[in-house]
């Protein structure tokens, strides 16, 4: 059971100042005999000079500190590949909290513990620039988690963080070493490692890579974080409007580490101009306004700037509960958030970068023409698509490769989120590892019974992916539901599995209650979009909290484009009116019902709810006909 998270709950809690910047100060460090001829790496300090990062610690903890970070910053193996330190990152790590551990025993009272807080910064190469692959940084940051912990880290801290697929791969490390060691992430003060994350919005209003603080709430809320926050780039007036964001949106611990002021350069030195009593002013305005429950400083702040904090908001000043609103569902992109309910529309679905069903996007993937599919996905975009869905499954390519690369250009290139969709789950795993932000995983279904359908409920979990749930079981008579009752029931199973076995959040799981043809002729296939649209609505009825989406254009399938166009467009406007809340389109080729002429939607309605008779089915077939369709006028259904 974590002590750090439950003073962190409790009342205010105090980090330290900057690491860095206290070490710069020092004077009489030599770059040979102290940093072994390894210039700016802090860390080989803990080989050479052990004790006066031991005093950088305690000059914090004297001035009021509750937590120190380690001088473990950069000390990843991908980082110290650099520095030719690849075979001491172990040691380093534990050096790094042993040395804290140190510091914070000669200072805790059993009134006050002090804690460890073991630093993990960003490192020099950033996944969703291609630096570095996801599996390479994973077992990077894997090895720094394990000697942290070894060396006898309390807490975990992402910080400084630049780019969202790193915090998620960093995250991913974690919990990895966290699980082979027995423990758990503590979220709420009852587990036993509590990891804190921050990123750094520059001054510009975004990560270094272009994510929002609304895209970063998103991607990392049903993460098992204890707190999120921000450090470095600016100071606490700059941070102040993605603060109150966070502070609105956040349901756990928040922090706050400014910088002492926005750096300025002078005869050739970095200044921080902000003195210790104007920030701890404003940093004391926070804890009240934001409800702030860890604070501390970044580049600059000394033990004056931690000393004036602590005076003005106090050592034992309990934390100020601030009202988190209503969330609203979202995934995300790298640049932001995408909520799942619009305010004047579906979540429109862009379809056409899928190799099953796109002719065009299947020529360009054997074509490897990536500039091109940019362009297709830029273009659905400005269509109004709101998300991508991204299908390379092609027999007789690397469809794991192309995912990747596919994804990997997209994400850095389109400002929507991705929905991954494959019936391989290799292939799913390759695109979040590509993909910043919250993804869409499409699908998972029952058709091959609980083992798949947990592998895909895993996936969600593990990357923090929305979910679409497709209505088909194991039943080999009807493995895909037909009717509006097996709909429900096989949602129902899925719900049950996806919420109480594997622990997803509801609000991200999507419903595709799946439609078949109305167009085949075949006497089963009449009632299809009725079913549909009726199993939409008991499907919405049932879980309010969750989202619905189907395959749009499977409804006309067979149609010839005019006919399709319509019978496509009134039929999402019947499914939206049962509770649908997405759809997978082509969103140019949806027409409003003012654009269509009343006899024509009046026969894809007839068509759509099977209302049979000899003059609905001559109107339908009349109608289809003129639309550029041809009907089957037996039974008014549509065919080729």
């Amino acid at each position: 059971m974590s002590t750090f998270a439950q003073t962190a709950l409790r009342r205010v809690l105090f980090l330290d100042g900057a690491m860095g910047t206290s070490i710069h100060n020092i004077d009489d460090l030599d770059l040979e005999r102290d940093y072994l001829g390894r210039e700016n790496c802090t860390e080989v300090l803990l080989l050479t000079r052990p004790e006066v990062i031991q005093g950088i610690h305690e000059d914090f903890l004297r001035a009021g500190s509750d937590a120190v970070e380690t001088d473990s910053f950069n000390a990843q193996l991908h980082t110290m590949e650099d520095q030719d330190l690849v075979d001491r990152v172990h040691e380093l790590n534990v050096l790094a909290a042993q040395t804290a551990r140190l510091a914070c025993d000669s200072f805790a009272t059993p009134e006050r513990p002090r804690f460890v807080v073991g630093s993990m910064g960003p490192g020099t190469k950033l996944v969703t620039l291609g630096n570095i692959g996801y599996d390479e940084m994973r077992a990077s940051y894997a090895a720094q988690v394990r000697g942290l912990l070894d060396g006898g880290s309390d807490a975990l801290l992402i910080e400084t963080a630049q780019d969202i697929l790193q915090v998620k791969c960093t995250l991913d490390a974690i919990f990895g070493v966290l699980d082979e060691r027995g423990l758990t992430p503590d979220v709420d003060g009852t587990g036993d490692v509590p990891v804190m994350v921050q990123v750094t919005i520059e001054q510009f209003g975004t990560t270094l890579i272009g994510t929002d603080i609304a895209g970063v709430v998103a991607t990392l809320r049903n993460y098992p974080i204890f707190s999120l926050g921000m450090n470095c780039a600016t100071g606490p007036a700059e941070m102040a409007e993605h603060l109150k964001h966070i502070a609105r949106n956040w349901p756990g611990a928040i922090s706050l580490l400014p910088n002492a002021g926005l750096p300025t350069l002078v005869e050739g030195r970095t200044i921080f101009p902000l003195q210790a009593e104007p920030f701890a002013e404003k940093m004391a305005e926070f804890v009240l306004t934001a409800g702030l429950n860890i604070v501390g400083g970044c580049c600059g702040t000394t033990p004056a700037h931690i000393a004036a904090l602590v005076e003005k908001v106090g050592r034992d000043t309990p934390v100020t509960e601030v009202e988190v609103q209503p969330w609203q569902p979202a995934i995300a992109s790298l640049m932001g958030a995408v909520e799942m309910r619009q305010d004047n529309s579906i979540l429109n679905i862009g379809e056409r970068t899928n190799a099953s069903g796109s002719r065009k996007f299947k020529r360009l993937l054997e074509e490897e023409d990536w500039d091109e599919i940019v362009s297709l996905a830029r273009d659905m975009v400005r269509e109004g698509s709101h998300v991508i869905d991204v299908n390379v499954d092609y027999a007789g390519r690397d469809n794991v490769r192309d995912m990747t690369t596919v994804v990997s250009k997209l994400v850095n290139q389109v400002n929507a989120p991705l929905m991954l969709d494959s019936t391989q789950p290799a292939t799913i795993e390759a695109g979040l590892k590509a993909a910043g932000g919250k993804c869409l995983i499409n699908s998972a279904n029952l058709e091959d019974g609980e083992e798949k359908f947990a592998l895909m409920c895993r996936l969600a979990k593990k990357y923090n992916a929305g979910l679409v749930l497709g209505t088909i079981d194991e039943d080999p008579e009807e493995a895909m539901a037909r009717t509006r009752e097996r709909k429900l029931e096989i949602a129902t199973r899925m719900h049950d599995l996806a919420t109480r076995v594997h622990g997803l959040d509801e609000a991200d799981l999507m419903f595709d209650p799946l439609v078949l043809p109305v167009s085949t002729g075949m006497e089963q296939d009449r009632r299809s979009g009725l079913e549909t649209i009726e199993g939409t609505r008991l499907i919405s009825e049932r879980f309010p909290r969750c989202q619905i989406t189907c395959g749009l254009s499977n409804i006309s399938f067979g149609l010839k484009p005019a006919a399709r166009q319509v019978l496509n467009s009134v039929f999402l406007a019947e499914l939206i009116q049962a509770g649908m809340t997405s759809a997978i389109l082509h969103v140019s080729k949806i027409l409003p019902e003012s654009r269509i002429p009343r006899e024509q939607w009046d026969a894809a309605i007839r068509l759509l709810y099977d209302r049979r008779g000899a003059a609905a089915e001559a109107a339908v077939a009349e109608t289809v006909a003129a639309g550029g369709g041809e009907a089957h006028v037996h039974g008014a259904a549509c065919s080729h």
